[in-house]
């Protein structure tokens, strides 16, 4: 338990350390407690999108879809809170975002061909339907009444619930282990009696409800959203992907659940810091780039020592004698 504890306060320190170089570069900015707490509530939304994601990286596909389908599913559970308030917002969102994530799933099935192919193809369709949903504006708005779930402090016990709900799927179920098995190796896992098929689409499903809660979050935020054309709704997957790289390289100091919200945090708060020190979003790339290169060129490293240290221990007593 100690030992946890520690590597969750050393991961802890990443976020803070990344901070504390934006706030020698402008304190004046930086050195405001308001701005720490607007980048935390700015990192919920790619955190829980996050999670999303985390189930289909975990099977070892790719999926382009997550951020048509978290428009999708926003635009109608926008429409859906005009009829029915808050519960329609919640549950056309969530009905829309399942039904998505079946149909990607059973075609990833039925096509067999590779999963990036296949969700590129599935987010232009979906961008499509997307806008015709949205009607002649592109756009879908809110009564700021069903909007509670997108300011503070609601937002934040969403983020407690589904990092909840995603630690105890990922770590206490028969599902995840499966998921593990087939992303490390599929022919195994079907050899072991794994229905490999079933739980591909099953990750598809499972992810689709913290795409449901992204969606309403991000609705919620702003009180309207958008349709994207040309593959636009695509950057909303970006973010969420890094985070998710970078919390696999966290994963000896933290677990995943964890892991995923201190990437979003470093991720976000050099965002933040980047635009508000004024550099063009060419070089805000290659911060951002860079900044991942040197994640996980230090963790190749911390792994090769430890394995150099554990050979050197068993060369030891060969030696002694």
């Amino acid at each position: 338990m100690k030992r946890v504890l520690k590597n969750s306060l050393i991961t802890l320190l990443l976020p803070i350390a990344v901070y504390s170089v934006f706030l020698i570069a402008s304190f004046k900015r930086f050195g405001n407690v308001n701005t720490a707490y607007t980048i935390f509530l700015q990192s919920i939304i790619p955190t829980i999108t996050a999670y999303a994601y985390a189930f289909i990286h975990i099977s070892g596909l790719f999926d382009f879809t997550i951020g048509s389908r978290i428009i999708i599913s926003g635009l109608i559970g926008g429409i859906a809170s005009a009829q029915y308030g808050l519960t329609g917002l919640i549950l056309g969102t969530l009905i829309a975002s399942l039904a998505a994530a079946l149909l990607t799933g059973v075609l990833n099935w039925l096509c067999k061909i590779p999963s990036l192919i296949l969700t590129m193809a599935l987010t232009m369709v979906f961008e499509i339907i997307g806008k015709k949903i949205s009607g002649r504006f592109s756009f879908v708005t809110i009564d700021y009444q069903y909007a509670v779930l997108g300011t503070a402090p609601q937002i934040i016990f969403v983020l407690i619930v589904s990092a909840g709900l995603f630690y105890c799927i990922i770590n206490y179920t028969e599902f995840s282990f499966h998921m593990r098995a087939i992303g490390s190796d599929e022919v195994v896992a079907k050899n072991a009696g794994i229905k490999v098929q079933k739980i591909k689409i099953g990750s598809f499903l499972i992810g689709s409800i913290f795409v449901a809660i992204a969606a309403v979050l991000t609705i919620s935020q702003s009180g309207s959203i958008g349709a994207q054309t040309n593959l636009g709704s695509a950057s909303l997957l970006f973010k969420p992907l890094m985070g998710i790289i970078i919390a696999m390289v966290l994963r000896p100091f933290c677990n995943l659940t964890f892991g995923i919200f201190i990437s979003q945090l470093m991720l976000n708060t050099i965002f933040v810091g980047l635009i508000a020190l004024g550099l063009p979003d060419t070089f805000q790339n290659i911060v951002l780039g860079g900044f991942l290169l040197i994640i996980m060129v230090g963790s190749n490293s911390l792994e090769w020592i430890k394995e150099k240290r554990v050979r050197q221990k068993k060369i030891a007593p060969e030696i002694a004698g």
